[in-house]
């Protein structure tokens, strides 16, 4: 497959929109952007003359139709990469761009729904289910021409678990409370180990993309691995952004864009025996918002675009004109949400992570289920989407379908409810109407949230507005997305915030959300023990479900998980959108899926003969 197994979730902004410009507008604004953002030099993209050599012996043969080479693939994105090292990455962004130039061992095909090989060529489990021997691809070479061999697979695990070098893959790979083993066997075999049967194991082997020991190696040793392959690299040394994916790092221009070229030692031939890809250059503009993102598409100035539901009308008026077609996709398959900080105690200068009346309120179940009933979100999406979305109920998108349970607790606008329940914890209005605790404490809060999207803003005012109703005084605070990302995940330093995760096919893949000692349990993460009673038989579900080979009793334990969630709402779900994606139609073996990237065969894409 052309993308690494990095399915992994990951912060994610809303990436929505609001109402289409107008064909007239469209065009007239990407008249005066598309040589600011879309003009390349020619040190960008020149003649590219492919480099030859012998292929892979072990080298994957693509049963999609042989194209021909030729063409550059463009798309614009609102956020850049903050980082091109995958231990360090938790942003999607950033896993996108990883994705490109490094591949894991296994990956998931969103057709086939199922694992398929990667960098391992074939594998086989125990008996007892808790060793695996991995055979790797033969004749394999990295980027620069080196062999890629087994020392590299260990090599990668070994800096994965490393005391030093903390990131969310230590949790992901730790099964019964201990790391997975790896070893290796000869040059092309390695061997791993679990300490319990891991049912997940063949699809998040695959998250992590294999690192380069021959480029890596030194940063690992003098304890400077996490600063390597950063921006900076990117910017001015790209060639050591040594990969096996279908693309290499050609230049990088920080607020601008980012160029790939072809790997000229990829592993994946059509049955032609051509190499991958066929596109010459792949191009990410970074541009300011994810409406300029719309109308350069729409203007027939990028190859696609995700479009959001209100946009759809009038992106498809210029679809002949252009020559693209709007795809629909169902749900969304990622999920959005507000939070509260229900982190106790203090960080290092001594300071409340929240003030001590905030977490009573913030830690008490009732007070948050108070606010869903309070939150129209059926009318926001009938007035934000036309309709085309509906409120999220679960912690796992309806997009899921096998493990998305459709009878976990819902709670419909109903603000009579919400004040029914607000008393019945103490809490009171005061004369002027506004809400204060059982201490006289008026009820206010502050949410964090991402600029730079249209849409955020309106779901936030109408949460606002919402809560302004019930008593509740809301303040919203935007912030750029790498400094929310570092105030909520790092310093703990907030109140509430918004933000979402990519969704994954998987649920083993959420399970740093899912665990209480997960990197990502946002509201109170990185627990030494479970903090809450119902964060401990998450927990237990959680490992239940991965322990078990049985695929009914894993959905049923998913199933119990996400309704323990649901009452329990740590996470004020907000709406699941209908997804939308805008692709030209010139472009050869499109095949979207329903869940993840639509052009996660990138490179398989050619175009077509005029």
């Amino acid at each position: 497959m052309s993308q690494s197994g990095s399915a992994i979730t990951g912060w994610d902004r809303l990436g929505r929109r609001g109402p289409f410009w107008g064909r007239v507008v469209a065009r007239m604004a990407a008249a005066l952007l598309v040589a600011a953002l879309l003009g390349c030099s020619s040190g960008d993209v020149s003649r590219l003359e492919r480099e030859k050599y012998p292929i892979p012996r072990d080298a994957e043969v693509s049963q999609a139709e042989p194209g021909r080479y030729g063409g550059v693939f463009v798309r614009a994105a609102s956020q850049q990469p903050k980082t091109f090292n995958p231990l360090v990455a938790q942003d999607a962004y950033s896993s996108q761009a990883i994705g490109q130039f490094l591949n894991g061992l296994t990956t998931y095909h969103p057709i086939k729904q199922k694992v398929v090989p990667e960098l391992a060529r074939s594998w086989n489990i125990s008996e007892d289910k808790k060793t695996i021997t991995m055979r790797l691809r033969r004749g394999v070479r990295w980027s620069d021409g080196e062999p890629f061999t087994a020392e590299d697979v260990v090599f990668t695990f070994q800096a994965l678990f490393d005391e030093r070098y903390p990131n969310r893959y230590q949790g992901q790979y730790t099964i019964a409370g201990e790391p997975i083993g790896v070893e290796q066997v000869d040059e092309h075999t390695v061997r791993f180990t679990t300490s319990k049967p891991y049912s997940p194991f063949l699809y998040v082997i695959g998250f992590i993309g294999i690192l380069p020991k021959h480029i890596l190696y030194d940063a690992y040793q003098s304890g400077d691995l996490l600063q390597a392959w950063s921006v900076r690299t990117a910017l001015r040394r790209p060639e050591r952004l040594v990969g096996t994916g279908p693309f290499r790092v050609r230049s990088f221009q920080p607020g601008q864009r980012i160029v790939f070229e072809p790997n000229p030692h990829y592993w994946r031939v059509d049955r032609e025996d051509k190499r991958l890809p066929y596109i010459d250059y792949l191009i990410t503009r970074y541009v300011q918002d994810a409406n300029t993102q719309t109308v350069l598409f729409a203007s027939g100035q990028t190859d696609i675009a995700s479009i959001s539901p209100g946009d759809v009308v009038g992106v498809r008026e210029n679809a002949d004109l252009h020559g693209y077609t709007v795809h629909k996709r169902g749900p969304a398959s990622g999920i959005h949400f507000i939070w509260f900080n229900q982190k106790p105690g203090t960080n290092d200068k001594g300071e409340s992570y929240v003030a001590p009346h905030k977490l009573d309120w913030f830690t008490n179940k009732r007070f948050r289920q108070a606010l869903m009933y309070g939150f129209n979100r059926q009318g926001l999406a009938e007035s934000l989407y036309f309709g085309r979305a509906s409120p999220l109920h679960s912690i796992i998108s309806p997009a899921n379908e096998r493990w998305y349970n459709p009878e976990v607790p819902k709670y419909h606008y109903d603000p009579e409810r919400a004040m029914e329940i607000l008393r019945s914890e103490g809490f009171q209005r005061d004369e002027q109407g506004r809400l204060r605790d059982s201490e006289g404490n008026r009820v206010t809060f502050r949410v964090y949230a991402s600029e730079g999207d249209e849409t955020v803003p309106r779901i936030l005012s109408a949460f606002r507005e919402n809560m302004t109703r019930l008593g509740i005084r809301v303040r919203i605070r935007y912030l750029d997305f790498g400094t929310l990302v570092a105030r909520v995940s790092r310093h703990h330093k907030y109140e509430a915030a918004m933000m979402g995760f990519t969704g994954g096919p998987d649920p083993s893949g959420g399970r740093s959300i899912y665990l209480s000692s997960g990197r990502l349990h946002v509201w109170n993460p990185e627990q030494k023990e479970p903090h809450a009673e119902w964060e401990a038989r998450v927990d237990q579900l959680v490992r239940a479900s991965e322990r078990t080979f049985d695929p009914e009793e894993r959905v049923e334990y998913v199933h119990r998980m996400q309704a323990i969630f649901s009452e329990q709402v740590p996470l004020l779900y907000l709406l699941t959108p209908h997804e939308y994606t805008g692709l030209k139609d010139k472009w050869r073996n499109v095949r979207i899926p329903s869940m993840g990237s639509a052009i996660w065969n990138i490179d398989e894409l050619y175009l077509r003969a005029e």
